[in-house]
């Protein structure tokens, strides 16, 4: 078997090789082989059918352990009519910019504004699309591709596998219990007491409501810091703590008030802490607020405040409540100086938003030169297990076993968020956590953000 010599299809299957370098971690070289691929180039059309059709690839016997489910999860239009496998007539390079590109929510928000981070605002779109890293799955098909047509083993071509890498992040909403998060997450056990009373579930009903009533009312300390430390050291792990830059206290609106952390980073209880962080090696980043996910000044205020109070650079975050837009956001974080952001998921289900486990540079409104952002994608959060869903514990073991295993299956990167508060007697969720760590700690190589942004080139 011998490669393709249509100079036409060379120059742009390069250029499109080019286009990807998020996927270079699978062949460090020799990418011409990839270029070189027989790929048809499907025709540019900006009008997305939405909700996106999509369908199975299957794939040949010598590429089947790339595929998932069966085969590779593609949007219809890019499989030519041509004759021949479906997977021949498959344009690959157009669908790794489709899924990593976010091109069909980027569509969906221009005609009917940001979904934010829910995804059940994308009503009747396949929830397959966001359950496999379907973007890493495709660069390890080229990559077996590529040496078959060599008739070459692929790691003599391209070199080994990258490691998986998991991300450990910390998102710092509250350091005390205030009335606002009383009422959020009283209100939120309320609604969960509903659904459940919807289902007929009456039992599980009355132990939601108990619940909501007895955080209503009870004290607890959000300040559980040392506690994560420990539970880390013991693992040989580091994670990321991501702390609120805005304003706190009483004098703020209503919105403000209820939906951003109340505590003051340059307060002395608080630059301790920070200072204390990153001399044992954990790594800062910022989680701007509510209102600034498509504000760079409000971002560049609230990053130079925790500088200031940490007597460092800041260059990561993480935007609360994941408020974001495709075509705004990322552009506000360059402006204000930020380098990679963490957002990029969902906030009421786990999975990969952009089909992706990678760090990638996102394109201006999709069409563009590419930010010089990188962004992460955050796949599982502790309140996909313990809020959104009625899960045992048993459940919840198994569900972080699922995600973190596809991560591990096509050896990508993607975070996980568990938030300080969490870990206190209200919620008592830090067992998951406790799980994921010593689950993590025989599959991954590291799972400390500073030394996986420092592989990246970052």
């Amino acid at each position: 078997m011998t490669l393709p010599r249509d100079e036409t299809m060379q120059i742009r299957n390069s250029a499109a090789v080019r286009e990807c370098q998020a996927l270079t971690r699978y062949w460090r070289c020799n990418s011409e082989l990839i270029a070189g691929l027989p790929i048809p180039n499907s025709a540019e059309d900006d009008r997305e059918a939405l909700p996106p059709p999509v369908q199975m690839i299957d794939l040949p016997p010598w590429a089947c352990d790339c595929a998932a489910d069966g085969g590779l999860l593609v949007p219809s239009r890019f499989i030519a009519a041509d004759s021949g496998s479906e997977w021949e007539r498959t344009d690959w390079f157009g669908v790794i910019r489709w899924y990593l590109q976010g091109m069909a929510e980027r569509s969906f928000e221009a005609a009917r504004g940001s979904i934010h981070s829910y995804s059940l605002r994308l009503r009747g779109w396949d929830a397959r699309l966001w359950e496999r890293a379907w973007v890493n799955r495709i660069a390890l098909f080229l990559r077996r591709w590529a040496a078959v047509l060599a008739n070459e083993d692929e790691r003599r071509l391209f070199g080994g596998l990258p490691e998986p890498e998991v991300l450990l992040t910390h998102d710092v909403d509250a350091i005390q219990k205030t009335a606002a998060i009383r009422i959020k997450q009283s209100a939120f056990r309320c609604f969960n007491t509903l659904s459940c009373l919807a289902l007929g579930k009456l039992r599980d009903a009355f132990n939601e409501m108990r619940a909501a009533c007895r955080f209503f009312i009870s004290p607890a300390s959000y300040w559980r810091f040392e506690e994560i430390m420990r539970i880390e050291e013991s693992a040989a792990v580091k994670s990321m703590f991501l702390f609120y830059g805005g304003n706190g206290g009483w004098r703020r609106s209503p919105v403000d008030l209820l939906m951003d952390p109340a505590y003051n980073v340059d307060e002395r209880i608080l630059t301790d802490r920070l200072r204390r962080l990153v001399m044992r090696g954990w790594t800062i980043g910022l989680h701007p607020s509510f209102r600034a996910w498509d504000k760079p000044e409000a971002i560049a205020g609230e990053r130079n405040r925790l500088e200031s109070a940490l007597q460092a650079e800041v260059k990561t975050c993480r935007q609360h409540w994941l408020r974001f837009s495709w075509d705004r956001t990322w552009a506000a974080q360059e402006k204000a100086g930020m380098e990679r952001d963490f957002t990029l998921g969902f906030n009421d289900r786990p999975g990969f938003r952009n089909g992706a486990a990678l760090g990638f540079q996102p394109l201006q409104d999709g069409r563009k030169s590419p930010l010089s952002i990188t962004a992460f994608p955050m796949v599982l959060m502790d309140s996909h297990l313990y809020d959104y869903r009625q899960l045992n514990e048993g459940e919840r073991k198994a569900e972080i076993r699922r995600w973190v295993n596809e991560i591990r299956a096509v050896r990508g990167v993607g975070s996980v968020v568990w938030h300080q508060h969490v870990f206190s007697e209200d919620y008592g969720w830090s067992s998951g956590y406790r799980y994921l760590i010593e689950y993590l700690s025989g599959i991954t190589r590291n799972s400390d953000p500073a030394s996986v942004l420092r592989r990246e080139g970052q």
